[in-house]
């Protein structure tokens, strides 16, 4: 596992689920350039730093089991996996894409990865990843060329959102044409360099970068709806959190499989491991002795 320095700042986010220390299921933020890791209230968007990881984070989400996926940026992007209990970002494999650099990644409810980033030579593209070795498929060309992606989302009807921060609005995405279409206009003036979407609860999220990074943002989490794009200022996020480019990229909450269902569903497949190799069973069937009806399934 490397621990790339990078030296902007950025921040990105996901949603944290009780199996990753944070209660409530609060927002997790990942600073860009110095790897910070925040919880941040969907309260009033107070952020506490909570550990450390990998530099150069541009996007989060989860994937169908609830492990928190994130991508990098840069010639070296990668897709990875963060640990969170430890923060350590584990490698699944290169992107493959050349220079990338911002955007989101987003996973839908076929656990299909997309990443969104501007490409070498500055085109703006949605991509799938392959979630088994982390390689870029073939990228498509957003119909805004000079739009800048600051997170991705799916909604619950499977299109895709962004915010897009040049043109300051909510955004939907066709993902195999990359016509984007104008949903509503953002209530900050200035969403900033980078920013991030999620979902908790059923409530969308977005954020906006940091107030200097040459592109500033007010450095806030808002609540938002994906549909209507009516939207809620939650409040600043602090100075240490938004340093920099700032907040970057949201997913969506974990949930953990509770230890009780663990424990059955063992429990459930040992018995009838057993019963495969109880010879009893065999021999009396074999004799003829009958066995018991079957019950219909369900």
């Amino acid at each position: 596992m490397s621990m790339k320095v990078r030296h902007r700042t950025r921040v990105t986010l996901a949603l944290l689920g009780a199996g990753g220390g944070l209660a409530h299921a609060d927002l997790v933020g990942v600073n860009y350039s110095t790897g910070g890791v925040f919880s941040i209230s969907t309260d009033n968007a107070a952020a506490t730093q909570i550990g450390q990881t990998a530099t150069g984070i541009m996007g989060l989400d989860r994937d169908a089991g609830g492990s928190l996926l994130a991508i990098t940026d840069g010639l070296a992007g990668t897709l990875g996996v963060l640990d969170e209990q430890s923060w350590q970002l584990g490698t699944i494999g290169r992107l493959g894409a050349g220079f990338t650099f911002e955007g989101g990644l987003a996973v839908n409810a076929g656990g299909e990865i997309y990443g969104g980033s501007r490409l070498s030579g500055g085109g703006r593209a949605i991509f799938r990843i392959d979630h088994f070795s982390g390689q870029m498929g073939q990228n498509v060309l957003l119909s805004r060329a000079s739009i800048d992606l600051n997170g991705l989302q799916f909604r619950g009807d499977g299109a895709l959102v962004a915010i897009d921060a040049l043109a300051g609005d909510l955004v939907s995405i066709d993902v195999s044409t990359g016509q984007v279409g104008s949903i509503a206009p953002l209530l900050t003036p200035a969403a900033g360099a980078v920013g991030g979407l999620a979902i908790d609860n059923g409530v969308a999220y977005y954020v906006t970068s940091g107030m200097v990074s040459g592109a500033d943002g007010d450095n806030s989490l808002y609540s938002i709806d994906l549909y209507t794009g009516e939207q809620r200022l939650i409040g600043s996020l602090g100075a240490e959190a938004g340093a920099g480019f700032g907040i970057g990229a949201l997913a969506g909450p974990s949930v953990p499989t509770p230890a009780g269902m663990l424990l059955l569903s063992g429990a459930g497949l040992l018995s009838a491991a057993r019963r495969r190799r109880d010879p009893s069973r065999v021999s009396t069937r074999r004799a003829g002795q009958g066995t018991a009806p079957r019950r219909p399934a369900g």
